[in-house]
């Protein structure tokens, strides 16, 4: 109906001039007072040779050009020759006009390609070049303690996480090809992500307390420790005393709990946003505003949830709702 309705709009011209003739017919017919049988008759006997030599093919000419048009639409991307097409020729025209620029918008989307795969390639030796001299610096720190030794190491492992980060946000875009799902002890993940923070939990003197629990989830085991990094470093970070409590209920939701400086208020709605550092982040001068971001596309992409309740001066909260979505059946 809708093709009709369509069809009839852009045709209203030779309809309307139609009407006009079959008008004129009936009232030449009328002025010579012929029958109105006659009139009807002629008129009926125009109107099925009309439908059938001329409205007729045209509509369903019109109905093809449609159908290859719509067709054409919803494969623009993805279609590399141009439709067998033939219309008016403002419609072939339109048709040559939009091939040109799908051609114009694949050359630009493979050149993005190409230069987000080299950039991809270039980081990625550079993280593994830059760690070389990292790991040299912390064995020389090790042979040959010296006073600010701790401190030495301390920055040194800071920036080992910057450098993970930088590797974990480059290969986001492909963290789709790279994932695998598998059913994992919970606690296990972040027991192994406790150990590379021990240092400062250590020399930071803030108690840990993880709590025995044995959920097991399916879940990608590399993907959920860079988040639990991710979470962890901000967890010390902002916190000068007492400690972190991390737990795991039922229903496999993982709290972690810290007893920092919190989040203002204003800023919380905002903590996923990429690049958004908040109050604690400038007056600390050291957030990237980039680790709850990460977090947050990583867990989506998990088909995971993240949320935070934090008050200033009381600590933050985060729960991770690690169960996996159930499936319908098709």
């Amino acid at each position: 109906m809708k093709i009709v309705k369509r069809y009839v709009k852009d045709h209203r011209k030779l309809l309307f001039a139609l009407c006009m003739l079959f008008a004129v017919a009936a009232l030449v017919f009328y002025l010579y007072s012929l029958p109105l049988e006659a009139v009807l008759y002629t008129a009926a006997v125009s109107l099925v040779l009309a439908l059938i030599f001329f409205i007729l093919p045209d509509f369903l000419a019109y109905l093809r050009r449609y159908r290859i048009l719509e067709e054409w639409k919803e494969n623009l991307l993805t279609a590399w020759e141009v439709p067998s097409f033939e219309g008016t020729l403002s419609e072939e025209q339109l048709v040559e006009l939009c091939s040109e620029l799908c051609r114009k918008l694949r050359e630009v989307e493979t050149q993005w390609d190409t230069k987000q795969n080299d950039m991809l390639e270039y980081y990625t030796l550079w993280v593994h070049q830059i760690k070389t001299p990292l790991a040299a610096m912390r064995l020389i720190l090790q042979s040959h303690p010296v006073e600010t030794g701790e401190v030495l190491k301390q920055e040194l492992f800071k920036v080992e996480r910057y450098v993970e980060m930088v590797l974990g946000y480059l290969r986001l875009e492909t963290m789709s090809s790279d994932l695998r799902l598998e059913l994992l002890p919970v606690r296990e993940v972040v027991k192994h992500a406790v150990k590379k923070f021990a240092p400062l939990f250590i020399y930071q003197k803030l108690s840990l307390d993880l709590k025995e629990f044995e959920n097991r989830v399916i879940t990608d085991e590399k993907w959920l420790l860079f988040v639990l990094e991710q979470l962890l470093s901000n967890a010390l970070k902002y916190t000068k005393q007492g400690g972190v409590t991390i737990w795991m209920d039922q229903d496999d939701v993982l709290y972690l709990r810290d007893t920092g400086a919190g989040i203002s208020p204003e800023d919380l709605p905002r903590v996923f946003e990429r690049g958004f550092t908040g109050y604690n982040g400038r007056r600390e001068k050291t957030s990237t505003g980039l680790g709850l971001y990460l977090s947050k596309v990583i867990l989506d992409k998990l088909q995971n949830r993240i949320e935070i309740d934090s008050e200033p001066g009381n600590g933050t909260e985060v729960r991770l709702y690690l169960h996996r979505p159930k499936l319908g059946r098709e």
